[in-house]
């Protein structure tokens, strides 16, 4: 049997949840934005790959494999011309002596991602510590990166 107390914390749970505040967009989507995104983002591997590029700075195709454990060459053969035709990546080829050198970067498309990408690391650093940190203690975003650009990277689509 459920104590007075415990139904009136239940009934003040209820009254709070019934306040919550609904956001609804002014205006009409044909599609939703999420599912579109997630067609190209949500791929396996994708966001590793845009987030080796564009974090890390890691740029050649072997070095992006080295970095990504499970990723096949095929496989990210692949999601490199995927995430190239989406626009969020383009190849760069410099030549070094008599050798042709393949370098990736973003496009200011793919820059867009990284916001969303901070936006990961700080949800994760917060909800997932146990699987991220060896002392399983949550973390702010601020702590992770206390450089001012970081921050900003996030704020720029608020």
């Amino acid at each position: 049997m459920q104590s007075i107390k415990e139904g009136q914390e239940k009934e003040k749970l209820d009254h709070n949840y019934d306040k919550e505040i609904i956001i609804q967009p002014q205006v009409k989507f044909v599609n939703c934005p999420i599912r579109t995104s997630l067609g190209i983002l949500g791929k396996k591997w994708t966001i590793l790959i845009i987030r080796d590029i564009g974090v890390r700075k890691i740029n050649r195709f072997n070095r992006i494999l080295e970095s990504i454990t499970g990723l096949t060459p095929r496989v990210l053969s692949m999601r490199l011309k995927d995430i190239e035709k989406e626009g969020l990546i383009e190849c760069i080829e410099k030549k070094k002596s008599s050798t042709m050198m393949v370098l990736w970067r973003l496009t200011e498309k793919g820059k867009d991602t990284l916001p969303i990408l901070m936006q990961m690391v700080a949800f994760s650093s917060k909800w997932y510590a146990d699987l991220i940190f060896e002392d399983k203690r949550p973390r702010k975003f601020s702590e992770i990166f206390p450089q001012p650009e970081a921050r900003e990277m996030i704020m720029s689509y608020i």
